[in-house]
């Protein structure tokens, strides 16, 4: 097998796990509360990273600022899932999807003003891209009101946490393996959220099909979603997986009809398609280079 072929594969495996994640998200959130299905997520992503994490442990170093990054890097994690579920309780899986495709470029800009990487100006036109995305999004009922915009901001939010954790990560990951990183913040969420007495009762009283539920958003996101992703990187320039992956709404728009029988309005598929424009817009010059372009490294995160 050609090493098109797999990066194919695996990029393929990466739309379907980003695309379905947040199908059994939304079913768990209508008897969990969010909280308790955070931890629930959690704790099947840690176990689904734990082997890799054993097998890559040895890649590691252990000083204070690792430890700082990883405690960073974990509460953007809980902050970005609480931020899924708010969204979801008030949006479809379909918008959320799009909306929090614009942390490619949250990434970047985030990048640029603390890592002080370049952004090029097609970056900034893409921002200005997104936001008229979002905009049209809301053509429909464009009001001003900050509760109609409350799911949109939610989403932003999740966005804007994962791409956070991207920076934090990338800060350090010369320094520790990602999947041990990965494994370690994990750890450190689930401890914090176990602290508090409603996630307590609530993991006590989650019945088996909600586990099940919550297995599957953990494994279809952070699980083959990112890794996928990871190892599409090894085959394919960061502008052809980027590009598959951008189809995942479409496959989560087709799930979503599928199980709840419902579909986003006609602006927002116009805003959704405008925003995925603006991203795809900056990584098309990509493509007229080989494998051996600037790669960019994507980390797992939930």
């Amino acid at each position: 097998m050609s090493d098109q072929i797999k990066g194919l594969c695996f990029a393929l495996l990466a739309t379907f796990g980003g695309g379905l994640y947040a199908i059994p998200y939304r079913l768990s959130l209508e008897t969990v509360e969010p909280l308790t299905v955070i931890f629930g997520v959690f704790l099947w992503a840690l176990l689904f990273s734990l082997p890799g994490a054993w097998l890559a442990r040895r890649q590691t170093k252990i000083s204070l600022k690792i430890g700082g990054i990883t405690l960073l890097t974990s509460l953007a994690g809980l902050v970005g899932n609480y931020s899924i579920c708010q969204a979801l309780n008030q949006a479809s899986p379909t918008m959320l999807i799009l909306l929090t495709r614009s942390e490619i470029i949250i990434a970047m800009l985030l990048s640029w003003f603390f890592l002080k990487e370049l952004v090029s100006v097609r970056v900034w036109l893409a921002v200005v891209v997104i936001i008229a995305g979002i905009i049209v999004m809301k053509m429909d009922s464009l009001s001003f009101e900050l509760n109609t915009w409350s799911a949109f901001l939610w989403a932003i939010l999740a966005a804007f946490s994962f791409a956070s954790m991207q920076v934090l990560a990338k800060s350090i990951i010369h320094e520790i393996n990602p999947q041990v990183l990965n494994v370690a913040r994990l750890a450190v969420g689930i401890a914090i959220l176990w602290n508090l007495a409603e996630v307590r009762i609530g993991v006590v009283d989650l019945q088996i099909s909600e586990w099940k539920w919550l297995a599957m958003a953990a494994f279809c996101g952070p699980f083959m979603g990112r890794v996928s992703y990871t190892y599409a990187l090894r085959y394919l320039t960061v502008s052809k997986a980027v590009i598959i992956g951008s189809f995942s709404p479409a496959m989560t728009l087709l799930f979503e009809f599928l199980v709840f029988g419902t579909l986003i309005s006609s602006f927002e598929a116009l805003g959704g398609a405008i925003m995925l424009a603006g991203i795809l817009w900056i990584f098309i010059p990509g493509l007229r280079r080989n494998g051996n372009g600037a790669e960019m490294k994507s980390d797992q995160k939930i």
